[in-house]
């Protein structure tokens, strides 16, 4: 494709971050829970502001800082992203925002399509622009462990700033490329081959735009008054506020350890994958032990489990550590059913990174489909696919395009590999010991579509 027919578009966001703060003594840090803001303050933490551009359909995002008392005007921000952050290509043809920031600053359409960049307002079904900002939110977490923690020579916003400079810079340079799936890879790799749009915006010192309530994040799911300590990271002195009583606290790094982990996070990630488990509840309880209703209990938050219990809950529903991140996950394989929208999608956004997978509808090249149910590949990079059995006929059925995140529509496959889906589903489906196992045999059968860190069919 010609770079002139490239349509270039970018995602801008404006938030109050939700995992890092300044503290007066402190400088940057990391909170691993989400916290109430005015817990926060409870421990010396002011809330920072978080604006970021991300390329669409890309992991590729340039992101920068400041407090939230000192806000910068939108046209300064563009004005620096557009002109530093070369893998944004410079101007996009269209920035789409959300309509809250769209109606704190009511000229930003004028001022963009004076320098020809079309602004769009997103959709309220639109998935992909709060995805990229959700996104940002969770890599600002880490990025601060990269030396902007305590400083004596600037000010922690500023190195905070350059610390997200330079991970675009490496995004841009090779990171992003080596992280990716290969039909990935390639659009990304023509994506950085498109010419630089020199930015002819102007960066402007008057603000343009009125903070509102819509920056602050919902707080209503965050649990109050959790017990929580400063942290120093062992390797790289960065200071984390850590949820728990503290207790080793200096001979501790920040890897999760899930009887540690929040109990309303666990549960809530539990649920989700009881949801869409083909086995009853009942049975789930049973194969780890515990009574139904110590699970319903469980599920919602209203009373832990024995840490042996809860261990073998998590190995039986596939939750264990993210190797990247250090927290609790759906890890899987799965073979799941689709039966409620939002377990669906929060488990697979667990499973694919935020969307990070091309999932595809398989179909026999020969023969007839199963008759009653579909199945659609979660291939994520980097993990063995899963299966989500979704019903013929069923309302979830006609909503794919919009339930999963870059779904790609039906793929043909051998009658062969087809009817080895088809009975590995159903041997998962036996019971809820066999679910992650009958997924593992399954990988170990097709290694050889292992290709590029993914699974991929064709």
């Amino acid at each position: 494709m010609n770079s002139d027919q490239v349509s270039r578009e970018h995602f801008f966001y404006v938030s109050v971050a939700r995992f890092v703060f300044l503290h007066p003594d402190y400088g940057i840090v990391s909170v691993r829970d989400p916290i109430r803001l005015a817990e926060a303050e409870s421990y010396g933490l002011s809330p920072l502001l978080i604006y970021g551009l991300t390329v669409a359909g890309l992991p590729l995002r340039w992101l920068t800082f400041s407090k939230v008392d000192e806000p910068r005007p939108i046209q300064s921000v563009l004005s620096e992203a557009w002109s530093h952050g070369e893998g944004l290509r410079g101007l996009p043809d269209t920035l789409r925002v959300n309509r809250n920031l769209a109606a704190a600053s009511p000229d930003l359409g004028v001022r963009l399509s004076d320098i020809g960049v079309r602004l769009a307002i997103c959709d309220t079904k639109d998935k992909s622009h709060p995805a990229a900002l959700r996104s940002a939110q969770t890599q600002a977490q880490w990025l601060s462990w990269q030396g902007s923690g305590r400083s004596t020579v600037q000010d922690p916003v500023d190195a905070l700033n350059k610390t997200v400079a330079q991970d675009h810079r490496e995004d841009t340079e090779w990171r992003a490329l080596t992280s990716l799936y290969a039909k990935k890879r390639q659009q990304m790799e023509h994506w950085l081959s498109l010419p630089f749009r020199d930015s002819r915006v102007p960066s402007i010192e008057r603000m343009d735009w009125t903070p509102g309530p819509w920056l602050y994040p919902q707080e209503a799911t965050i649990p109050p008054n959790q017990p929580r300590y400063f942290h120093t990271d062992d390797r790289s002195r960065d200071i984390w506020l850590l949820t728990g009583q503290g207790h080793d606290a200096d001979h501790m790094d920040t890897d999760c350890d899930s009887a540690g982990t929040d109990l309303h996070e666990v549960a809530a990630l539990a649920q989700n994958i009881v949801d869409c488990w083909p086995n009853p509840p009942e049975e789930i309880a049973t194969a780890v032990g515990v009574t139904h209703r110590q699970l319903r209990w469980f599920l919602s938050a209203r009373a832990d489990l024995d840490k042996t219990a809860r261990y073998r809950l998590e190995d039986l529903l596939g939750i264990d550590v993210d190797e990247l991140t250090g927290c609790l996950t759906a890890l899987g394989p799965y073979v799941l059913i689709a039966r409620k929208r939002k377990a669906v999608d929060a488990i697979y956004n667990e499973i694919s990174d935020g969307g990070d997978a091309s999932p595809f509808e398989l179909l026999p090249r020969t023969g007839s489909a199963d008759p009653s149910w579909r199945y659609i590949l979660i291939n994520a990079f980097g993990r063995p696919p899963s299966f989500v059995m979704v019903p013929r006929g069923d309302r979830l059925a006609d909503q794919l395009d919009s339930l999963i995140v870059n779904f790609s529509g039906p793929l043909s496959v051998s009658r062969s590999l087809y009817q080895d889906v088809v009975s590995t589903c159903a041997r998962a489906c036996r019971s809820p010991e066999a679910n992650i196992a009958s997924m593992d045999d399954f990988a170990r059968r097709h290694h050889q579509l292992w290709r590029d860190c993914v699974w991929q069919p064709e």
